[in-house]
C-alpha cells in the first residue's frame, strides 16, 4: 500500500522486485537538482540509468510515487539497506552543502509521519552512527533512519540535511504522537474464536464490534458495512471469486491452508488474491492483517478468518485515515459515510454515482435494522459451544470423542449441517469456553469456538 500523499507516479523499471525484509527503515536523499518530481522521474524510467528509489519530492513539495513500496528500490549502494528502507529523493541545491526548501522538507516530515502510521511505527530514530544503526534491531513500533553515504562513497544526503536528520526524526515523533493510531476505548473482550454461521449473526456481530469499539455512529457503522457487504457479503473467509479457480481453492481451502500453514505467510500476502472482510489485497496489507491475527499476540486461538479479529484489524487501519474516521464519526446520514468508505478508503476502480447508490442501499439495509439495536445483541440468546471436529462419517466422529475423552475432555457426537460434530456445550460464559480450549490446545486437539442460537 502506497502513501496517499502521492499526486504523480512514474514507474520506474530499475529496481529487484519484492523485498526479501520487512521495512523498518526511511533513507532519505538528496536530487542534486532543484528538479520536480516529472524530471526526476523521467530519469528513472530510463532503464540505462539503473538507479531509481521509491519517493521523490519535487522542489514544490510535490510527492510523486517511482517504485511501489512493496519493492526494493536502487538508491542506497546497499542492498541490505534498499530491501529494508523506504527511500526518498528530495530536490536540493547542486553544490554543497546540498541544501532544500522549506517545502520540500515539508512534504518529507509528512510523508515519513505517513509511512510510520500506516506501518505502525509510533517512534522514529536516528543515530548518527552507522555502526550503531546497523546493529540496532529495532521495535515493532519504531523505524529507523539511515543515510546514503554510510554504503558509498558520496556526501548523499548532503550535509545540510544530514545535520538535521535529528531534527527531522524529532519532527516526525512530535506529530506521531499527535496521531491516535487506536481509539481511547479498549477492544471488548472476547477478541476472537467465535464462529458467526449465519449471515444475519454476522451482521449483528460487526454493528455490535463497532457500536462498542469504535466512535462511529449509526450512520457511519451502516456505510461502513454496506461497502463490506459489497467486498465479501460480510463472510470473514471470502476468497477474491476471480482466484479461487487460479489457485483451485474455495473460500473453506484457502482459509484451512493458511491457517495450518500448508499455505505460507509469503504465499498469502504476495498471491494478488482479495480476502477477508474488507477483501484486503496489497501484499503491505495483507502481511499487517496475517500478523495481527496469527502472529501469536492476542492470546486467543486464532483463525485468519475470525470475524471479531478481522473488524479489530479493520478498526486499527480506519484510525489512520483520519478524514474517513471523522465523517463516520459524525456522519449525518448513510450516503455520506458509505461514500467516504468508497471513494477514500475502498477506492476500488469503479467509483461511480450507481455504485455508490448501491453501496449507499446496502448501509441502509442496516441502519433500518439496527439503528436501535442495543449494546448487547450478539449475544442475547446465544449459546458457545466447543467443536473438536467435523467428520462426513460417524465412526470418525466416534473415535476423535474417545481421544478426548482419554484426555479428560467431555463431548457427544450430534449429525447437523450435514456433518457428525463432536461438540461440548452449551455455555453461557465464555470465560470458561476460553479455560477448557485452551487446555484442549495444549494437548494438540484442534477445536474452535462456535455461537448458534439455544
Amino acid at each position: 500500500m502506497n502513501s496517499k500523499l502521492v499526486t504523480k507516479t512514474i514507474l520506474s523499471p530499475n529496481h529487484s522486485g519484492k523485498r526479501c525484509h520487512k521495512i523498518t527503515r526511511i533513507t532519505p536523499h538528496c536530487m542534486v537538482g532543484q528538479l520536480s518530481v516529472a524530471e526526476c522521474g523521467r530519469l528513472f524510467a530510463d532503464a540505462h540509468y539503473e538507479a531509481s528509489s521509491n519517493y521523490g519530492i519535487g522542489t514544490g513539495g510535490v510527492i510523486g510515487l517511482y517504485v511501489d513500496e512493496d519493492n526494493r528500490s536502487w538508491c542506497s549502494s546497499s542492498a541490505d539497506n534498499d530491501n529494508r528502507a523506504i527511500t526518498i529523493e528530495c530536490a536540493s541545491d547542486t553544490k554543497h552543502p546540498y541544501a532544500m526548501n522549506q517545502q520540500v522538507w515539508n512534504s518529507l516530515v509528512d510523508l515519513c509521519v505517513d509511512i510510520c502510521q500506516r506501518y505502525g511505527k509510533t517512534k522514529t530514530i536516528w543515530f548518527n552512527d552507522k555502526a550503531t544503526t546497523l546493529a540496532y534491531v529495532p521495535k515493532d513500533n519504531e523505524m529507523v533512519f539511515t543515510a546514503h553515504r554510510w554504503f558509498a562513497c558520496k556526501s548523499c544526503p548532503g550535509d545540510w540535511l544530514y545535520k538535521r536528520m535529528g531534527k527531522l526524526s524529532e519532527e516526525v515523533n512530535k506529530k506521531l504522537s499527535q496521531t491516535t493510531f487506536w481509539p481511547e476505548k479498549e477492544i471488548e473482550q472476547p477478541k476472537g474464536g467465535v464462529v458467526y454461521e449465519t449471515e444475519e449473526d454476522r451482521e449483528k456481530a460487526i454493528w455490535h464490534f463497532f457500536k462498542v469499539n469504535s466512535d462511529f455512529n449509526d450512520f457511519g457503522i451502516a456505510g461502513l458495512m454496506g461497502n463490506l457487504y459489497s467486498e465479501s457479503a460480510l463472510r470473514p473467509n471470502n476468497l477474491q471469486n476471480s482466484f479461487e479457480k487460479k489457485l483451485k481453492m474455495t473460500d473453506k481451502s484457502y482459509t484451512t491452508s493458511v491457517n495450518d500453514e500448508t499455505y505460507t505467510r509469503e504465499q498469502f500476502i504476495n498471491d494478488g488474491a482479495g480476502y477477508g472482510l474488507a477483501q484486503w489485497t496489497f501484499r503491505t496489507r495483507k502481511a499487517a492483517l496475517y500478523d495481527f491475527i496469527l502472529g501469536g499476540n492476542n492470546g486467543h486461538i486464532n483463525s485468519i478468518d475470525d470475524l471479531y479479529l478481522q473488524c479489530a484489524f479493520l478498526l486499527k487501519e480506519l484510525v489512520q485515515y483520519k478524514e474517513v474516521y471523522k465523517v463516520l464519526s459524525k456522519a449525518v446520514s448513510v450516503k455520506q459515510a458509505s461514500d467516504i468508505v468508497l471513494t477514500q478508503f475502498e477506492k476500488p476502480a469503479d467509483q461511480s454515482n450507481s455504485v455508490k447508490n448501491k453501496r449507499a442501499a446496502f448501509g441502509k439495509v442496516y441502519y433500518d435494522k439496527y439503528s436501535d439495536a442495543k449494546k448487547n445483541v450478539v449475544k442475547e440468546n446465544l449459546g458457545f459451544y466447543i467443536q473438536y471436529g467435523a467428520f462426513s462419517t460417524k465412526k470418525n466422529a466416534e473415535k476423535r470423542l474417545a481421544e478426548i475423552e482419554k484426555h479428560g475432555f467431555e463431548g457427544k457426537v450430534e449429525k447437523f449441517d450435514g456433518y457428525y460434530r463432536v461438540f461440548h456445550g452449551y455455555f453461557d460464559d465464555r470465560s470458561e469456553v476460553d479455560g477448557i480450549v485452551t487446555a484442549a490446545r495444549s494437548k494438540k486437539f484442534d477445536v474452535i469456538v462456535k455461537e448458534r442460537r439455544v
